[in-house]
This record gives structure tokens, C-alpha cells and sequence, in this order.
């Protein structure tokens, strides 16, 4: 990786908005007028916090990420989200946010490092087999609908 890129951990309203457009990127059925007010809720009473790459003042990749318990893996870092700019992809940032956040599970005696990815994202499995990431599980999800019965 160039060595011109650092992560580092977000945490002001200015850093949160900034992490905007990689955020869209890969959730686009976000709010802008709501994203810091989420993200500030979710790092107050959710343990989620953000680990960010920046180049030229603005953030190009991020890992969305939080602590937390489950019975079937234990005691984990969830990895929420994980993208890069398309400018910026092919430069090991997301490698980089992945041994970020594998230390800190490492230093904080967590059992794993859980996430989960579309199906179709092929790139992106490459990239967590690569780092030691397992098939291990089927994410399955359905939408509330209050009229659907």
C-alpha cells in the first residue's frame, strides 16, 4: 500500500460528513440530511464506530464497524460497511481498513472479526478471503411490510 495513506478513526461531525460519498457509494438509500445524525446515534448507543482513509482532504475509504456479543460467534468485531472510492480502488485500501480492524479485535481479545457481503460482490470476497475470512454463514433478511400479513 502507498505509504501516503493512514487510518484513522473518525469521530467528529466534520470527519462523519466527509465520510459521505463512500457511504452512498455503498448504501445510496442513505439521507444526507439525516447521515451524521445517524451515524452519531449509532457510535452513542450502538458501539459502532468508523475507521477512514483520507486523500486530499476528503475520506476514500471507509470500515464501519462495531463491538459486540452474539451466541453464535461470540465476542466480535461486526464489520457494517466496508467501501472504497472507485478512484481509489486496487491500492489495498480496503486491506488496510481489514489489518486495522483485525488489530483492534486482536488487542480488545474479541473472538473474531464477522462480516457479511452481498452474494454477487465477488471483488470483495477475493479481498476477505485473502485476509483469513471463511464462508461461514447464509444472510437472510426480510423487509417489514405493516400491510403484508
Amino acid at each position: 500500500m502507498d505509504n501516503t495513506y493512514q487510518v484513522k478513526i473518525v469521530e467528529t461531525d466534520v470527519e462523519i460528513q466527509q465520510c459521505w460519498e463512500v457511504a452512498f457509494l455503498l448504501r445510496p438509500h442513505l439521507d444526507k440530511n439525516k447521515w451524521s445524525a445517524t451515524i452519531s446515534e449509532m457510535m452513542k448507543n450502538e458501539k459502532y464506530r468508523i475507521a477512514g482513509i483520507e486523500d486530499g482532504g476528503k475520506f476514500v475509504a471507509f470500515a464501519g464497524y462495531r463491538f459486540m456479543t452474539s451466541l453464535h460467534s461470540g465476542n466480535i468485531i461486526y464489520i457494517d460497511d466496508l467501501c472504497t472510492l472507485e478512484s481509489h480502488r486496487g491500492k489495498g485500501l480496503a486491506s488496510e481498513l481489514l489489518r486495522f480492524v483485525n488489530a483492534i479485535a486482536i488487542s480488545e481479545n474479541k473472538d473474531a472479526v464477522v462480516l457479511d457481503t452481498d452474494f454477487r460482490n465477488n471483488t470483495a470476497q477475493k479481498v476477505y478471503l485473502k485476509h483469513g475470512f471463511e464462508l461461514a454463514a447464509l444472510h437472510l433478511s426480510c423487509s417489514i411490510n405493516p400491510n403484508q400479513q
